[in-house]
């Protein structure tokens, strides 16, 4: 016999029970009933419960491919306004929050950042849920290659960096880079990405020439599992480079 744990997440209930077991783990006890609705005027907040920095977020997203944080970014971005992102490098990057987040609206922020930031040099990426789950998400490795030069430039880009898996040390990275001879262990940053029918790796290699190198490749195919080695030999080699 197994036993399966099951949670009974009803979406209109979720936060009282939250909230309710929460505070009997804690040893309190509570008494009457929920009642939803607007925050009445001249309530005095008691607690207030602060996310991880975003940053830290990224980091989980990047290192174990958490597809349910990285949706939950994605919606995040759906409760702003898409003219309210600030231009790259500018300093102010204040955003106008709306009430409901929703995938139609992260889908508009995202598009219209990345006509301001790239205009139509490079194929914008299509969207779905931005969980990496999705069968119709889709990006060309050169928009991809772009994007993340883009972000090696950016003022938060050393942080970006460093949330991604390390080849051979850390993450869903650590499979990789295992010989030992290999010049990317610990010299490659990267992403890697398995659907069925579909793996990928992109990131960022440290050659022993110093340089530091963008690399992409996709794989899609019925037998894409087979192409790994192939993308492996990729960060290989060009942690490998020597002039």
């Amino acid at each position: 016999m197994s036993n399966w744990p099951v949670a009974y997440q009803d979406p209109a209930s979720y936060a009282a029970r939250a909230l309710e077991g929460l505070w009997r783990a804690s040893g309190g006890s509570l008494t009457g009933t929920v009642r939803p609705g607007l925050t009445p005027p001249g309530v005095r907040l008691l607690h207030e419960a602060r996310s991880l920095r975003l940053a830290e977020i990224i980091t989980d997203v990047n290192q174990w491919s958490n597809n349910v944080m990285a949706q939950q970014v994605f919606l995040t971005l759906g409760r702003f306004k898409p003219s309210a992102v600030a231009a790259p490098g500018s300093a102010a990057n204040e955003l106008a929050p709306l009430r409901v987040a929703r995938f139609e609206r992260s889908r508009e922020v995202v598009a219209d950042w990345w006509g301001r930031t790239f205009g139509t040099r490079l194929t914008a990426p299509v969207l779905e849920n931005g969980s990496g789950l999705s069968r119709t998400e889709r990006i060309t490795p050169q928009a991809l290659m772009g994007l993340l030069r883009h972000a090696a430039r950016h003022p938060q880009g050393a942080q970006f960096i460093a949330s991604l898996s390390v080849a051979g040390v850390s993450g869903t990275a650590a499979r990789m880079a295992r010989g030992s001879d290999s010049a990317a262990r610990g010299n490659a940053w990267l992403k890697t990405g398995t659907l069925r029918d579909v793996t990928g790796v992109a990131g960022y290699v440290l050659a022993r020439n110093g340089k530091r190198y963008v690399v992409v490749g996709f794989v899609n195919h019925p037998d894409a599992p087979s192409g790994r080695p192939a993308l492996e030999a990729l960060v290989e080699w060009t942690a490998a480079q020597t002039d």
